[in-house]
């Protein structure tokens, strides 16, 4: 039996950068790692309607996948969704492969508005059941699907991996936030005091007046990394507007937002929401701060000193070096075949 992943690489130099390519390159290596080979994937063009060059695609991927063999595929695979649906299809029609699904992201609850959709028509939610396990981003979105109909086994990865093994500078308590963003940010509710340092493409002019606001431009993620001295990172806020048509504040409450992983794998501590999937897990680990309202900031930093923040900081070490390591995909992909090869169910959701 051979054990197979998709990747998504990049189709031009500037995406090399998004959120997309860095999490499918990290998962794809930690794959390998556990004697996974890759099935490369790029934005094809032209096949929307064009079926038989998405055929001839498909062959030319899929043509070395075997009987009996395991396919991951890292969902959703951001191309046409007739190509993804013929490509599960594909992969379904060869006997006894099992089929795995990765999910990155779920574009139903990305782009709808709270719980409004079809449940037993969705698109995506029914691309779901064809799998034979799930692998999901936290408990909470695996109930989530089970709340929607989706009854295959899952598996929780709890959060995205990071692979990094860069430099880093020493830590010291400073009164800083960072936000790292692929999209615009375009609105800012913040009054608070306490520097707010963005890392994205573009803010817009309402944004860079505020005088909290530092603006650092985009910047390659692992200089990122290896920039950070100290401070707090953002994962997820309610007071900062980014130019989308996603339902942030609904999808938020359940996704594994990358950078959260790329802040614990600079070993800053990480600000969330209570809604999020992970607020709880900062909490009991001491990792960070929850806190709904950024103007809240100053207030909360005020009870804290140079001694509390090197104790966060010393909590953050293990889960720094977890998330660089590539752990929670490895630990994810083990539970996975366990399930599949065992029948072994403790790692379900």
């Amino acid at each position: 039996m051979t054990k197979w992943i998709t990747r998504l690489n990049a189709s031009a130099y500037n995406q090399q950068y998004d959120a997309i390519q860095i999490v499918s390159k990290n998962v794809a290596e930690s794959a390998k790692k556990l004697g996974f080979q890759e099935l490369n994937l790029v934005g094809f063009d032209n096949i929307n309607n064009n079926q038989d060059r998405r055929h001839n695609i498909q062959e030319a991927i899929l043509g070395v996948v075997q009987p009996g063999d395991l396919v991951v595929v890292q969902f959703p695979m951001w191309t046409h969704l007739n190509f993804q649906a013929e490509f599960f299809d594909y992969i379904k029609r060869i006997e006894s492969v099992r089929m795995v699904a990765l999910i990155h992201d779920i574009p139903t609850w990305m782009f709808t508005k709270d719980d409004d959709y079809d449940r037993e028509n969705d698109f995506w939610l029914n691309q779901l059941k064809k799998f034979d396990l799930i692998m999901v981003g936290n408990d909470k979105m695996g109930h989530k699907l089970q709340e929607d109909g989706v009854s295959v086994p899952m598996v929780a990865m709890r959060m995205w991996d990071y692979l990094y093994q860069g430099p880093h500078r020493d830590k010291t308590f400073q009164k800083k936030l960072y936000y790292v963003s692929g999209r615009d940010i375009v609105d800012l509710d913040y009054q608070a005091s306490t520097p707010l340092y963005f890392y994205n493409k573009s803010v817009s002019d309402d944004v860079t007046s505020n005088g909290s606001v530092v603006w650092l431009g985009r910047q390659p993620s692992d200089d990122i990394v290896s920039q950070i001295d100290g401070g707090f990172g953002i994962v997820v806020s309610e007071n900062i507007k980014e130019k989308s048509n996603m339902n942030f504040v609904f999808y938020n409450q359940y996704n594994n937002p990358t950078k959260l992983s790329l802040y614990l794998a600079a070993g800053i501590p990480i600000i969330v929401s209570s809604k999020t999937a992970h607020a709880q897990m900062v909490i009991d680990q001491g990792i960070g701060l929850v806190i709904d309202d950024l103007n809240e900031i100053d207030n909360r930093l005020s009870g804290i000193t140079a001694e509390d923040y090197q104790q966060m900081i010393k909590k953050i070490k293990p889960w720094q070096e977890a998330v660089s390591g590539g752990y929670f995909v490895t630990r994810s992909l083990m539970a996975m075949t366990r399930y599949l090869d065992l029948g072994l169910q403790e790692d379900l959701v």
